[in-house]
């Protein structure tokens, strides 16, 4: 694998926060600061089969 790196995917939980033009805003812990919360912003296309909706709990690919 030559000119390409792997990257590390650790799958978290996390809670929707809100849809917005296509895109879930995903509320996450911190993962340097448990303290802390994060937004991940995943497009509506990465949930396949799901109708989503503000609450829902959601697992996300987190690309260190």
């Amino acid at each position: 694998m030559r000119g390409r790196e792997t990257k590390k995917k650790r799958r978290v939980r996390g809670v929707v926060d809100r849809i917005t033009a296509g895109i879930v805003v995903v509320v996450i812990r911190h993962p340097e600061d448990p303290e802390a919360m994060m937004e991940i912003y995943v497009p509506c296309e990465k949930f396949k089969n799901r109708d989503l909706q503000e609450g829902d709990y959601v697992s996300v690919d987190l690309e260190d």
